[in-house]
């Protein structure tokens, strides 16, 4: 019976933790329209620096009234650096290719491929074999990318400069979450989120035109306060936070393939917000966005790969 009480309870706990994970990625989904307004206004360093201080002084009270500790071992603070580093570039990236290049390609770019980076890089330090499922989930999933991006028709627009600051974002987000995967072995989850964008925002400090960012906050009107504190406040701190989250419970790969749920809900809003059309590529993408996950997210059952006999190689 008590067994049966932990495995209840086990369920509910990775049921909440589903649902936790989808609600985030729907806001993700939002923060591509919100980057595309948001860069009329001033440049990637300034929106960089602005998402890294909104974030801690977000978790701040969020930490405090919840009784959270945020302190992290001596072991942590070199993963917490990494993470910092990584998030910075994935956030200049992220900037960077919503002003060169489009927004719902980037939005596709980068959720498609991610996972996929997120699977090697997992095989290359795990040395572990993905089940068929994954493979063919992995597959579903980039051939969901191509069909958003209607690549017989954009094949050209697929290198564009734009969308190669989003494969570099992809790659670093990829990166970035393997790191924060090991969160909850130097403290928890959102202390390690709070201390990776704090110094973040400490390291910016050093490349940011304070001039220029004082008269993008004096000039800024409504539109670009709503939009800033919605991505740097329920997208950047709550939504990135509960990824980081599930992440550390769940592991970078599987936690990344909930990302093909967020192209799908881009078109959803960009089409309620800004009166984007959705077309028949868009929705047939998405769903197989969505089934992909499901299908790699199945009971995992990984087997180590079997070393390769020593050979004598002249070096």
């Amino acid at each position: 019976m008590e067994k049966t009480a932990n495995q209840t309870k086990k369920t509910s706990k990775e049921k909440w933790l589903l649902a936790a994970m989808i609600i985030s990625m729907c806001i993700w989904g939002t923060s591509w329209s919100c980057a595309k307004v948001l860069g009329t206004y001033t440049n990637a360093l300034n929106l960089s620096l602005m998402r890294f201080i909104l974030v801690p002084l977000t978790l701040f009270p969020l930490t405090f009234f919840a009784k959270i500790k945020i302190n992290v071992n001596k072991k942590g603070w070199l993963h917490i650096v990494g993470a910092s580093v990584f998030i910075l570039l994935y956030t200049l990236f992220f900037f960077k290719g919503v002003h060169k290049g489009f927004a719902g390609a980037g939005g596709v770019l980068v959720t498609t491929i991610n996972p996929i980076f997120a699977y090697i890089i997992g095989l290359l330090i795990s040395k572990i074999l993905p089940k068929k499922q994954e493979y063919i989930g992995l597959l579903l999933g980039f051939i969901a990318g191509m069909t958003l991006l209607k690549v017989w028709d954009n094949s050209d627009a697929i290198f564009s400069i734009g969308n190669t600051y989003f494969l570099l974002a992809a790659f670093v987000w990829a990166v970035m979450s393997k790191i924060s995967s090991h969160a909850n072995k130097f403290g928890n989850a959102i202390g390690f989120s709070l201390w990776t964008h704090i110094i973040a925002a400490i390291i910016l400090c050093f490349f940011v035109d304070f001039k220029s960012l004082e008269q993008t906050l004096i000039t800024a009107d409504a539109k670009f306060w709503f939009n800033i504190l919605y991505f740097g406040i329920v997208n950047s701190a709550l939504a990135t936070t509960c990824f980081l989250y599930v992440t550390a419970r769940i592991g970078a790969e599987k936690a990344s393939t909930y990302i093909f749920i967020v192209p799908s809900t881009a078109v959803l809003t960009s089409f309620l917000f800004i009166g984007e059309h959705i077309l028949w590529n868009t929705i047939v993408g998405g769903i197989l966005g969505i089934i992909a996950v499901f299908i790699i997210n199945g009971k995992f059952s990984r087997k180590k790969r079997t070393p390769p006999p020593i050979r004598n190689i002249v070096r």
